[in-house]
């Protein structure tokens, strides 16, 4: 009889666990009336289980449990609460496989014990702790996790639903699991494997997208910098060109007595430092491209504040055979980079020259700057120890394969020379 006892109370806490996992996982919150509403299922179902237990035994009324709880509680969850369908379906899978703790200790105790009694009240006590553990520390976490896209679910409910299928094929419509037949035991092995494999891949796309914002988003913070910097440059190109002006009848004069007065040399020297002044005023412009502009405007900005010279000879259009955001995403790291390494120079002679040439739809980079210490390569790309550095070759290679280009590394006479084609 206390057997009996101890498996009723078992079922009732398994399916009113079930239940409330699924509904907090998707971050219903658990207010007076959303837990009467659950209860309510619970006792609507739990009926209809009773009633099925009664009229076709144990072992049918667990092989239809999907059709009486499972399967209602997606709807339920979707209709009542408006959640997506497979937020739902992902939701309840997951509490579903939240239910092995329990299973896995009860079994243990009773494969110490070979009690039946301790089976049912370990399992009681562990659904309980779990739940308990559960609302503390997961259920805050997880509804934000059930609000991805169809796509995101799908590989975060991969395994989950593979366990489902698994278990109840295994376990409540046959024998499968115990038969000792190695390639059902191995299974959830190789279904690990194919989830943690496609966890990767979309990994490594979620991680792309974030970088590509990431540059992006630098990109756009380098030409509003630029622009503040050409405005400001002319402002200061308009005040001394209200000055030249001004003083250019003073100019005039002075060059045309230096010619009366036989000394012709004189007045083209002088002309030669209005030049000079002229030339001061002239806002540069790299190319076409306005985000190009951008990047070598502020890095030519970064190396003068630095002492170091930056020659740059670029003849590219408006309109690159390229993303605008990632050939100034490899340009932008290429700079960083020389811009480091002439830092750590203890020579005088602190220069990097960049060549920038497009040629119908192809783009001909080719950026050197001089270095003492000559780095280590491998496979062809210099490697760097020091914490925290490498990133930005890692970053040009990238780019260049998702261009299509090639790229190549190389110390030429003391000076190291990055060549990519795209």
């Amino acid at each position: 009889m206390s057997e009996q006892i101890l498996s009723a109370v078992h079922g009732v806490t398994t399916m009113l666990f079930g239940i409330y996992c699924s509904a907090f996982f998707l971050g219903i919150k658990p207010i007076r009336k959303n837990i009467l509403t659950m209860f309510l299922l619970f006792l609507g179902q739990g009926l209809l289980y009773v009633i099925d237990l009664a009229l076709f035994g144990e072992t049918l009324a667990n092989m239809s449990y999907p059709l009486i709880v499972h399967f209602p509680l997606v709807l339920f969850l979707s209709v009542h609460y408006k959640y997506p369908l497979i937020s739902s379906a992902v939701s309840v899978f997951s509490a579903y496989l939240c239910c092995q703790i329990s299973n896995w200790t009860g079994l243990f105790a009773l494969a110490i014990t070979g009690l039946q009694w301790c089976y049912y009240s370990v399992r009681i006590l562990t659904t309980t702790l779990t739940f308990v553990l559960l609302y503390r520390y997961v259920f805050r976490s997880t509804k934000t996790i059930f609000t991805k896209n169809a796509r995101e679910l799908s590989i975060i409910g991969f395994l989950p639903f593979v366990y489902y299928v698994f278990d109840y094929a295994s376990t409540k419509f046959s024998t499968l699991l115990y038969s000792g037949n190695k390639a059902v035991v191995e299974f959830m092995g190789f279904a690990f494997c194919i989830a943690y494999l496609v966890f990767l891949i979309i990994y490594f796309q979620e991680y792309e997208n974030k970088q590509e914002i990431t540059q992006y988003s630098n990109l756009r913070e380098m030409q509003l910098q630029s622009m503040q910097n050409e405005i400001e440059q002319v402002k200061i190109s308009s005040q001394r060109l209200a000055i030249l002006r001004h003083d250019m009848r003073h100019h005039l004069s002075i060059i045309l007595t230096q010619l009366q007065n036989g000394h012709p040399d004189k007045a083209q020297e002088y002309i030669h430092e209005i030049n000079s002044a002229y030339d001061d005023t002239i806002i540069a412009a790299y190319s076409g491209n306005e985000m190009l502009n951008s990047v070598l405007s502020i890095y030519h900005s970064r190396f003068t504040d630095r002492g170091l010279s930056l020659i740059c000879n670029v003849s590219t259009g408006k309109e690159l055979p390229c993303s605008d955001l990632s050939l100034c995403t490899i340009l932008s790291n290429a700079l960083e980079n020389s811009m480091h390494a002439l830092e750590q120079l203890e020579s005088p002679s602190k220069w990097a020259r960049l060549t920038l040439s497009q040629k119908k739809n192809h783009i001909l980079f080719q950026l050197e700057n001089p270095v003492e210490k000559i780095p280590a390569f491998v496979d062809g790309v210099p490697v760097s120890t020091r914490n925290g550095h490498g990133i930005g070759v890692r970053s040009i290679i990238y780019y260049v394969e998702q261009l299509h280009g090639q790229c190549h590394f190389s110390i030429v006479d003391h000076c190291f020379v990055l060549r990519i084609i795209i």
